[in-house]
């Protein structure tokens, strides 16, 4: 069974992802991407005020997490854009709720037809497990093959 691991950074949600497919830690996820010159990266947002400020971050595509997946042996797909939850056909990571500045939210899916889930790394999340598929808008899908014994 996967556990839900937690973003530690701001924008390690990625990584966190990587760490429930895997099963390891988000400290070796971390460790994982600085060694495939991953990140951090300088990145901006918007704070109060409309003001706009630098930060290291771990803005993560599909293809980063792709890599790192590979890396630990574990098969995905082709990225593919989606737009509602019935088109994800499979276990995978989702990007969900895109902004406006080109940044989402990864997520964990776990594709079941009885009773669907998303496992959500971040920590302002109180549940483990997510089902309000409403309150979620994906838009890009990568398939990962899980093993059984990780199941």
């Amino acid at each position: 069974m996967l556990q839900r691991r937690l973003q530690h950074d701001r924008t390690g949600c990625g990584l966190a992802c990587v760490a429930m497919l895997a099963g390891i830690g988000y400290a070796q996820a971390r460790t994982l991407a600085r060694a495939l010159a991953i990140g951090p990266r300088p990145y901006r947002y918007r704070a109060g005020g409309g003001l706009r400020t630098a930060r290291e971050g771990w803005l993560t595509d599909a293809r980063q997490l792709r890599r790192m997946l590979a890396v630990l042996r574990i098969g995905s797909g082709g990225e593919r854009a989606v737009s509602a939850w019935r088109d994800c056909d499979g276990d995978g990571l989702v990007a969900i709720n895109a902004r406006a500045d080109g940044t989402w939210h990864w997520v964990v899916y776990l594709h079941d037809p009885v009773s669907p889930r998303v496992l959500d790394p971040n920590p302002r999340v109180r549940r483990g497990e997510r089902r309000d598929f409403g309150r979620m808008r994906p838009v890009r899908f990568v398939p990962v093959t899980l093993h059984e014994a990780s199941m």
